[in-house]
């Protein structure tokens, strides 16, 4: 399994359009067992206090059934921009919820893996400018054309395309398996090989503006993430 591609597309095609849920930390045993070898007991516990800190502090930047609420009445107007840019201004408040997860976890974590999250930070937070660009004009004009209702209408179809260029199977995965998160050279191949299989999916059954701004977000990711990687 390619779970360090899984990672930077799960970073594509949600980090913009949704709050992030930190997943619970009780089934990671794994993780549970290294932190306390390498940094001591009750490092785990912090992490876990930290995770749930973390989560309150997501919460209470933005409530989702408020968001929907507010971006529904801002369609009959045409002001979602105004609407997107009320919580594009939000990103330090963001960084600095998730900020108490990666700090907690950061003596648990080999040199690479903490460059490697490093990088996970940088993507983000580019991420966020590229959604936000023009105080979120171009999230506007993704939502406006009918975006985010074709990825989720295209959900199967993208796992296939994840699934046949990573030749992943979801029955495999373990909660106590930790993913390498370091970029190589094949990791940049699959984003390419999976971008082009969705884009054309989306191209396919989609107006042509969500597809352009997924091909866009692709293309942005690949040039801040593989700009290291030679061929």
């Amino acid at each position: 399994m390619r779970s360090e591609s899984i990672v930077v597309l799960g970073l594509i095609l949600g980090t913009c359009l949704a709050v992030p849920t930190i997943p619970d930390l009780d089934d990671f045993d794994a993780l549970k067992e290294r932190c306390n070898k390498k940094a001591g007991n009750g490092t785990f516990e912090k992490i876990k206090i930290a995770r749930d800190e973390t989560q309150t502090c997501l919460e209470n930047l933005i409530d989702i059934d408020a968001f929907k609420n507010e971006l529904d009445e801002s369609k009959k107007t045409g002001s979602m921009d105004e609407v997107f840019d009320k919580y594009c201004k939000k990103r330090p408040q963001f960084r600095e919820c998730l900020k108490k997860t990666y700090d907690a976890v950061k003596p648990c974590l080999e040199q690479n893996e903490n460059n490697a999250i490093n990088l996970t930070s940088n993507i983000l937070q580019q991420l966020g400018d590229f959604a936000c660009f023009k105080n979120g004009d171009r999230l506007a004009m993704f939502v406006a054309e009918g975006g985010a209702d074709c990825l989720q209408s295209r959900s199967d179809a993208i796992q296939n395309c994840v699934n046949a260029t990573l030749k992943f199977n979801p029955d495999s995965f373990s909660p106590n398996s930790i993913p390498n998160l370091i970029v190589t050279e094949k990791v940049c191949d699959d984003l390419g090989k999976i971008q082009s299989c969705v884009v054309k999916d989306m191209e396919d059954h989609c107006k042509s503006t969500p597809a352009n701004i997924i091909d866009a977000l692709f293309r942005f990711v690949k040039k801040i993430t593989c700009k290291d990687i030679k061929k």
